[in-house]
């Protein structure tokens, strides 16, 4: 017992110190760059969403530029929904947003009949700026209710991964069949010093704020875990209990630390694992040319480690994890993310690489070309699997302000539990929805 508690307080005390250093340093009251007035209108600091949150959070999704540009312009029946939603932003500071991502993919082989799976992701969000809204340091309420599952009587495109054989390179990550109904987000996001760092506490996804970089998300061209979640790195579930903030020290040079419920599950709300005390946590450092362009210019390194999980029987593990990308033009920008695990953790690999790009010929189109690689964890998979590689191209159209369509071809090579089948091709079409 005594053993227990002592581990349980050097745990909260190594977070703690983190989350507090990051506080300070990153405070007001520190020693800093000044905001480059680049990043200011009329004087005031520009009010975009804090530095802490990757494209997946909620502020950011709710602000997604893609909406603005498209095929054809947004119908008029659908003006007065727009100007409404806007009036309450403006007037009380209320966002909201219901988005749909839907998912056919076809796989030529698989380990059983089944060869297509079909589903989709389902989010009502919204953000509410309750503190100091117009100004450098707003606070809000964020939300998400969400659910995911597969579509008729189809595999989800997560099983039909898991069906060709794919260890750690999952073909259709994200889109699960046990994601039930859920208020996934709720929390309190606190920015301050002119927006150039923040905290947030409270239920929280941990992809919004984990080694997140502008390509881990379900929103632009790629399908394959390679690219959407590091493979090396541990996860817990969405919408676990936990605390994170980051910062910027200079203009240049961002800190940042988190901890999550280490034994949370996608879809349940509940609280009892909370008192299990054992936790993922995280640090990291990003460098980027300047504040304006840390979304799409940075270098970033994550250092993980994630305690043992005594009931579910699974080993605690480390690992870290690194993340780049480069807008080169208004049209290009590639990127690439490697790292490295004791394969511990529950982990999809040890080690994995990826390289890749997003070329938008168009405003309203986006090409994307990816390749990656993965070593399968022995301590999750079992010994002696294949590594595995990928290569994956999507072509993304922005039909309408609230609709796009992507058509998406996957190589997947030697799935590591299909020894048979050296290459398995995999066909996507995917419809996002957004109003």
């Amino acid at each position: 017992m005594w053993s227990y508690q002592m581990k349980v307080s050097k745990n909260l005390i190594e977070v703690c110190m983190i989350l507090v250093v990051v506080f300070i340093l990153c405070s007001p009251f520190s020693v800093s760059a000044q905001q480059p007035e680049s990043s200011r209108q009329n004087g005031k600091p520009d009010v975009q969403p804090s530095s802490i949150a990757g494209p997946e959070g909620v502020a950011q999704k709710l602000r997604a530029p893609e909406a603005r540009t498209s095929v054809f312009p947004q119908p008029s029946w659908l003006k007065s929904y727009d100007g409404w939603k806007k009036h309450l932003e403006d007037a009380y500071g209320l966002s909201f947003g219901l988005s749909a991502y839907l998912l056919y993919q076809k796989a030529n082989e698989s380990l059983s009949d089944e060869d297509d799976g079909f589903g989709g992701i389902y989010r009502f969000q919204g953000s509410w700026v309750a503190f100091a809204r117009d100004t450098g340091h707003p606070g809000r309420i964020e939300w998400r209710v969400e659910n995911r599952n597969e579509i008729g009587s189809f595999l989800s495109p997560s099983q039909l991964g898991d069906e060709i054989g794919a260890a750690a390179l999952n073909t259709g990550f994200g889109y699960s069949d046990n994601f039930s109904t859920d208020l996934a987000v709720l929390n309190w996001t606190q920015a301050f010093n002119d927006k150039r760092a923040g905290f947030a506490v409270g239920r929280l996804a941990f992809d919004v704020y984990l080694d997140a970089f502008m390509f881990q998300t379900f929103s632009r061209g790629f399908f394959n875990r390679a690219f959407l979640v590091n493979p090396t790195l541990a996860t817990t579930g969405i919408g676990a209990l936990g605390a994170v903030a980051k910062g910027f020290l200079t203009d240049n040079i961002l800190i940042g630390g988190q901890i999550y419920d280490g034994n949370a599950a996608s879809g349940e709300f509940d609280f009892d694992t909370f008192d299990e005390h054992e936790w993922l946590k995280a640090v990291e450092i990003a460098w980027t040319p300047s504040v304006n362009r840390y979304k799409t210019d940075r270098i970033q390194f994550t250092y993980w480690d994630k305690d043992e999980r005594e009931t579910a029987g699974v080993p605690k593990g480390s690992g870290w994890a690194v993340s780049a990308s480069w807008q080169l033009t208004d049209r290009l920008i590639p990127f690439t993310r490697f790292g490295h695990s004791d394969g511990g953790a529950g982990v999809a690999a040890e080690s994995a690489a990826s390289i890749g790009f997003e070329f938008a010929p168009r405003k309203n189109q986006a090409w994307s070309l990816g390749a990656g690689w993965a070593k399968p964890s022995k301590k999750a998979s079992g010994p002696d699997l294949d590594d595995e590689y990928v290569v994956e191209t999507s072509y993304k159209f922005q039909i309408w302000p609230f609709l796009s369509l992507t058509p998406d071809l996957q190589l997947l090579l030697n799935p590591a539990n299909n020894p048979e089948e050296g290459r398995v091709w995999v066909f996507g079409l995917r419809c996002i929805l957004n109003l």
